[in-house]
């Protein structure tokens, strides 16, 4: 009786939801546009130590991961990205958007280089055992903006896929998109150039896609709060073998907020919030997506990786006793069902 019983909860267990983790690897080509280097170099150079000690924390919880990364960040230097751009470049109404205006601009010393290329560290992800390499675009595309059109869009996925293998060897199958400025319109475009899945947005008002000029202050204050209250919901998400359109949409659950010293009294809520999401996509057989960008740990580096090691460890829980578990973006789409071939590799 007592195997049959056994045989029974390892049967519930292996029916306890799916825990994502996607990181959007951008340096500064996803903020120049929004903040200097005298403003968040640090951080930039902070996320790039944070990296190594991320990749070690996975590997010691069993995590797979999905690393989204910048095009143009895979390259040496300057001079070789500019012999590598897309064939057609992104062009916005706002030019404070366009990402290689300045390439010139960019400063030749070692320091400066690593504001913006990481080559190593894209090819010390591709080492690490169950992490996977995908696109956050080329250009950090935004895809909302005016004046971008959809050839803009297909000639930079074509340069990403370019570059990704040419560099390492791999054929980026999920894609993030920046700012999570998404539009269905495009999604055919991303299937034929070989993504089967995408991390698309939760299912509220407040994290509605939407333009630099649409976003709202309101928007953003509920999403603020919403990571220590449950306001919105715990943002689980039903994946149904066999029902699915390529690519598959892989939807964020929560943005991991960084530790912040004015708000630290608020840090048991803010773990409080993600295990209580956590366990009751555990219980419910749901996805749970967390994401954040590596310069978000690029500051208190010690104390964002401290808070991490708490997750990991309540996801490990989840699965001992649920059957919880981690995969990446693409392995999600293998998981329902969707085969590379039916996304027109090309």
């Amino acid at each position: 009786m007592r195997r049959q019983d056994d045989d029974v909860g390892r049967k519930h267990r292996r029916e306890g939801g799916i825990f994502t983790i996607s990181l959007d690897f951008e340096l500064h080509w996803g903020t120049r546009d929004k903040r200097t280097l005298s403003q968040y170099g640090a951080n930039i150079l902070g996320g790039r130590k944070a990296i190594p000690a991320l990749l070690d924390l996975f590997t010691e919880f069993g995590i797979h991961a999905t690393w989204a990364v910048v095009g143009s960040l895979c390259f040496d230097n300057p001079a070789e990205l500019a012999s590598n751009l897309p064939d057609v470049l992104p062009r916005y109404e706002d030019r404070r958007l366009e990402p290689f205006s300045e390439l010139t601009a960019i400063g030749t010393g070692a320091r400066d280089l690593k504001y913006f290329f990481a080559p190593e560290l894209v090819a010390l992800i591709r080492r690490t055992p169950h992490q996977e390499i995908g696109s956050h675009t080329f250009s950090h595309y935004y895809c909302l903006e005016s004046g971008q059109t959809a050839d803009m869009f297909e000639a930079d996925l074509n340069a990403m896929r370019r570059v990704i293998r040419k560099k390492f060897a791999v054929e980026p199958q999920s894609l993030v998109f920046p700012r999570n400025q998404f539009t269905s319109r495009y999604l055919g475009l991303c299937a034929q150039n070989g993504i089967v899945a995408y991390r698309g947005n939760p299912a509220s008002w407040a994290y509605e896609p939407r333009s630099g000029r649409e976003e709202t202050k309101l928007s953003r204050v509920i999403r603020l709060a919403d990571s220590y209250a449950n306001l919105t919901g715990h943002h689980g998400h039903r994946i149904d073998k066999g029902k699915f359109s390529v690519p598959l949409d892989v939807p964020a659950s929560r943005f991991l907020r960084p530790f912040t010293k004015k708000l630290r009294v608020l840090e048991p809520l803010r773990l409080r919030r993600i295990v209580r999401d956590l366990t009751y996509c555990a219980e419910n057989d749901l996805l749970y997506h967390l994401w954040w960008h590596p310069d978000n740990f690029g500051a208190d580096t010690d104390a964002n990786l401290a808070f991490l090691r708490k997750v990991l460890v309540h996801f490990k829980e989840l699965e001992n006793s649920h059957g919880m578990r981690s995969l990446g973006m693409r392995e999600v789409a293998e998981h329902a069902g969707v085969q590379p071939a039916e996304a027109c590799v090309q």
